[in-house]
């Protein structure tokens, strides 16, 4: 389609205002394109249990987080479209049933999706007309998979019913992201529609008046100001009255309920705890609640565990230095005390273990959380 563009009015409207210099004004055309993989992603991709990577305790495929699953389910396709309940279990992690399948050379037709609807394209053969059926179901996460991560305490003292009937696709999408590069595009319901005309000046008044400070965990972010949201308390976007606008970093407008659409990178999450490192906001956090509200929610299966055991409190965002006290390292939870912690990045972890730390994956520490207990207690 050719689209007529006209700017006579524009330039007319800068020509009443009699600028003392005449800017230049160029239109160029310029290409996007959508990843070839990205696409074939939300739909569903069939794949070999080898291409799918496992090496951050999660799975992935190029860079992206996937979810795994059977599409296949034979004559019974028409049964698990109207009851969910009775179909394949679909895969988060490498847990103990997809290792268990790999060791017995079972090679099932896999496919791998990142749509967060939660809807999963099936299909099989119609029992009756021996025809392919297709159609989509709301298939239910593996409880080893949740145990393996210890989602939300799943293995660790958690409401394991209510931890499972209520996972929700998305909001697990965006506990993880700051293990991927790369994340899946947003829904069209979570577009940012329903603003007013004029919520770009509100906003901005509203986070001048509030000093660009964070009213949820302190953190000041006037040299950093596209870091700080406001936030609709009551969740309805044309409601601009004061008492319902709160100034909010994007880390804990992200944690807020019902925005599992905003997902972070892991240098997003970082550039918030570096600021509240500098402004002193993360020395001496007392409580377990604390911890949990600061710490990037990708280790909070660590945490839950190390509560459950009863291990000394870690740091936040802690940084290992040089001798020239430039940082190094950036481990997500610490014990300085015995040169221990957790960390996302590799090269985190390698150059802490350089340094002679023991440094380990949110992965690797709950495989066997309990074994830190001589040195986490004490």
């Amino acid at each position: 389609m050719k689209l007529s563009v006209n700017f006579n009015m524009l330039k007319r409207a800068v020509n009443l205002m009699e600028p003392e210099v005449e800017g230049e004004f160029h239109l160029e055309l310029e290409e996007t394109t959508i990843n070839k993989i990205d696409t074939e992603l939300a739909q569903g991709k069939d794949v070999e249990l080898k291409d799918v990577d496992i090496d951050s305790g999660l799975l992935s495929y190029q860079g992206r987080q996937v979810l795994l699953y059977i599409k296949d389910h034979g004559n019974n396709v028409q049964n698990v479209i109207h009851n969910p309940e009775m179909g394949n279990r679909f895969h988060v992690t490498d847990c103990s049933k997809l290792k268990s399948m790999r060791s017995e050379g079972r090679f099932e037709r896999y496919v791998v999706i990142n749509d967060t609807s939660g809807e999963f394209p099936i299909s099989g053969q119609n029992y009756h007309s021996r025809q392919l059926d297709e159609g989509k179901a709301k298939l239910k996460v593996c409880k080893f998979c949740l145990g393996q991560l210890n989602y939300q305490g799943y293995s660790s003292g958690g409401n394991r019913n209510s931890i499972f009937d209520g996972f929700d696709m998305s909001e697990f999408f965006q506990t993880y992201s700051s293990f991927f590069p790369h994340m899946p595009a947003r829904a069209a319901e979570t577009a940012q529609t329903g603003y007013t005309d004029d919520w770009s000046k509100v906003s901005s008044r509203y986070r001048v008046e509030n000093n660009f400070e964070c009213k949820e965990c302190g953190v000041n972010l006037r040299s950093n100001r596209p870091l700080l949201h406001v936030h609709h308390m009551n969740g309805v976007k044309s409601d601009n009255r004061p008492d319902n606008l709160k100034a909010l970093c994007i880390d804990c407008h992200s944690k807020q309920p019902l925005h599992s659409h905003m997902v972070l990178s892991h240098s997003e999450r970082q550039q918030i705890n570096d600021l509240r490192n500098k402004q002193g906001l993360l020395e001496g956090l007392g409580h377990w609640k604390a911890v949990f509200d600061y710490s990037d929610p990708g280790v909070h299966g660590v945490l839950h565990a190390c509560r459950k055991q009863s291990y000394m409190l870690p740091e936040v965002a802690h940084y290992i230095r040089d001798d020239f006290d430039e940082p190094i390292a950036r481990l997500e939870l610490a014990w300085p005390k015995h040169k221990f912690g957790v960390a996302i990045a590799n090269i985190d972890i390698e150059e802490a273990q350089g340094l002679g730390w023991q440094i380990v994956s949110a992965h690797e520490f709950l495989e066997n959380y309990r074994s830190h207990g001589n040195i986490l207690r004490s």
